[in-house]
């Protein structure tokens, strides 16, 4: 993979019709759309092309706030997670389609599979639920981790499901038995992100001890620390070129990092572009499927879209 060139971004558009801080965006395959959900217990849909909201109300009388989204692979449905379930919505119409129960401690983490048939949540006590959406019914149960599951996600071929946690560590599955793969060590604080490259051969996880690691899935080891932020690493998102990360912190910054798979092993990577439009901690990042935008969520309330220049 060549080295991209440096790229320049720009704070395009500002969102702001949250009330509190933003815990969690997701941008729908397709482009379209843009989820958010946030500390005002409320999840709302975004017109990424005219910046129009709708609100979704989850559940009266919500406890905690994790609030983890993800969209359909065909960005017709939402999932949302709070407190022990999990919503599911029909973008178009913003109705609830169904809700996903079972679970006896608040959801940390959701994904959908990338053919749109497994919901995986990540539970705060450890385990990872696996739902077959085509018959609505839980059909395993991992014992994953000792503590929180703070991000699952599942390689591109949808062959392996990554787990990251509170007990910072990262657990590799095989989805079609549901065994262990491989536990990944190295950090040394709990890992809140994780995501694949879009070819899979890359893994990408962000943590408390205010690194991201890039692990090389064939060697079962990290090759390359990205440094630069000053306080935890709390979300990051692959481009869908692969050849660019991006990560938001604890610190206030998002950070933009070129990759390219000829790096050597060790090696640490120091940020190319640094934006510093949020007055608070950033949640969350995403990458549009096209590449040219980033969105990023704040607990400042906003959700900032930046667009490549």
């Amino acid at each position: 993979m060549p080295k991209p060139q440096n790229q320049t971004w720009e704070c395009v558009r500002t969102l702001t019709g949250h009330t509190q801080g933003i815990r969690a965006i997701a941008i729908s395959p397709d482009g379209n759309t843009l989820a958010s959900s946030s500390n005002d217990k409320t999840v709302k849909l975004w017109d990424l092309k005219t910046g129009q909201e709708s609100t979704l109300n989850p559940e009266p009388d919500l406890v905690f706030s994790f609030y983890p989204l993800a969209f359909s692979p065909d960005s017709q449905t939402l999932a949302s997670g709070s407190d022990e379930l999990i919503d599911l919505w029909d973008v178009a119409s913003n109705q609830k389609l169904d809700i996903k129960s079972g679970f006896s401690v608040p959801v940390c983490s959701i994904t959908l599979s990338p053919d749109g048939e497994i919901l995986v949540a990540g539970s705060s006590d450890g385990t990872i639920g696996l739902w077959d959406l085509t018959n609505c019914k839980p059909f395993t149960t991992l014992n994953a981790h000792s503590y929180p599951v703070w991000s699952v996600a599942f390689s591109p071929d949808g062959k392996t499901l990554a787990s990251g946690s509170g007990d910072g560590t990262i657990g590799l599955w095989d989805v079609s038995t549901n065994k262990p793969l491989a536990t990944l060590l190295g950090h040394s604080y709990p890992v809140w992100s994780v995501a694949f490259s879009p070819d899979g051969t890359l893994l990408a996880s962000s943590s408390g001890d205010k690194t991201i690691k890039i692990w090389q899935l064939s060697m079962g080891r990290d090759f390359a620390a990205l440094i630069g932020h000053s306080d935890s690493v709390e979300s990051l998102a692959f481009s869908p070129q692969g050849d660019t990360l991006v990560s938001g912190s604890i610190d206030g910054t998002v950070m933009l990092w070129q990759l390219s798979k000829d790096l050597e092993v060790g090696v640490k990577i120091s940020p190319d572009r640094t934006l510093t439009d949020h007055s608070n901690s950033v949640r969350s990042v995403a990458f549009s499927p096209d590449g040219n935008t980033i969105a990023s969520g704040s607990n400042d309330a906003t959700i900032k879209i930046w667009q490549k220049l």
